[in-house]
């Protein structure tokens, strides 16, 4: 064979092996897993509590102010949809990342009087008699709550790809209350034996794919997995 030959059969052969590399990068490159965060927190009759959260701006480059190109930002997709909660229901509209910035700029402006402020999350117990349910009624009881009253929660499928080793930072906000800095207990209670995030911050921290319940600034955190 010529050699001339042989080098374009090589040549043939590695860039078809590259883009079959890149090829299952790019499958790979999602991965949306169901993950649910339960926040404590006990607010007045028609207050809310929202989700601020991603990647923490000193642990990764490429991180802007806007949830549309930021780096630190996490895409999302909600889980609690078609409920009777009509607040919730239109600001998880085009709600598509986790992010510490509010309002993305095709979420839905003000509702009832309450402007969106990041991921809107719904009010849960775990009274089994409570009249609402969270999969009609957008709040209420649900089966994902086994803390209590007051647990605002975020049932979500997040893109596992863009965090930290499978961990992500969130903070609670309420009107214009964020939560303190917190240090999380270096071992959360729970079934999910996973070890402790590589880094550190004042935010809490949740494993994507996972059950996480947190107390609004408290450094107590519960991992489980999520139930079937």
């Amino acid at each position: 064979m010529k050699p001339m030959l042989v080098l374009a059969l090589v040549l043939t052969i590695s860039i078809q092996w590259v883009s079959a590399i890149d090829t299952a990068a790019a499958v790979r490159a999602e991965d949306f897993q169901r993950t649910v965060i339960l926040l404590q927190k006990k607010v007045g009759d028609g207050d809310f509590v929202f989700l601020r959260g991603g990647i923490n701006h000193d642990q990764r480059e490429g991180c802007t102010g806007d949830a549309e190109t930021s780096a630190c930002a996490i895409p999302i997709r909600a889980n609690i949809v078609g409920t009777n909660n009509t607040e919730y229901n239109a600001w998880s509209t085009n709600d598509t990342k986790l992010d510490w910035y509010g309002a993305e700029s095709d979420q839905p402006g003000t509702v009832a009087g309450v402007a969106a402020d990041g991921t809107p999350m719904v009010w849960t117990t775990n009274d089994v008699n409570y009249t609402a349910t969270v999969s009609s009624d957008g709040y209420g009881y649900t089966p994902l709550n086994a803390f209590g009253e007051d647990y605002w929660m975020a049932d979500l499928d997040i893109d596992c790809s863009k965090t930290e080793e499978g961990w992500f930072e969130l903070k609670g906000k309420f009107k214009s209350e964020w939560e303190s800095d917190i240090s999380q207990d270096e071992t959360c209670q729970g079934n999910a034996d996973l070890g402790a995030p590589g880094y550190t911050s004042g935010n809490h921290f949740a494993k994507c794919g996972y059950l996480n319940a947190f107390v609004f600034n408290s450094n107590a955190c519960h991992i489980d997995s999520v139930p079937e």
